[in-house]
């Protein structure tokens, strides 16, 4: 997928259309504007549609990864559904040491 810039002037005129303003619903901050994805860009292959100041571009970024991965995850089949089919509906430990045991009284010691 390949990055798609903003000319200047669909810069100009999505500044006019949001008049001046971060696209935020709460920020009110009159820029710097970074151009970004109302829906994340790893979904469809369009240009940036709003601008957000750097503090929001920062936290909606943050929240898309992990939408984006959620996505990713359901996408290839690798839901809590699909691991239970893989390895049985028992959980799976790591394990523990075999040369340790445990008393009666609760203390644990080296075989």
């Amino acid at each position: 997928m390949t990055r798609r810039y903003l000319t200047a002037n669909e810069l100009r005129l999505m500044l006019e259309r949001q008049h001046g303003l971060c696209a935020a619903p709460a920020c009110m901050s009159e820029g710097p504007f970074e151009a970004d994805h109302s829906t994340p860009h790893a979904w469809d292959d369009k240009k940036p549609d709003q601008l957000l100041c750097i503090e929001c571009h920062k936290a909606k970024t943050k929240t898309d990864i992990k939408k984006i991965a959620k996505v990713k995850r359901i996408a290839g089949g690798r839901t809590q559904y699909d691991k239970r089919i893989e390895r049985g509906s028992r959980l799976q430990s790591r394990g523990f040491d075999k040369t340790l045991s445990k008393k009666m009284d609760g203390s644990v010691v080296r075989k």
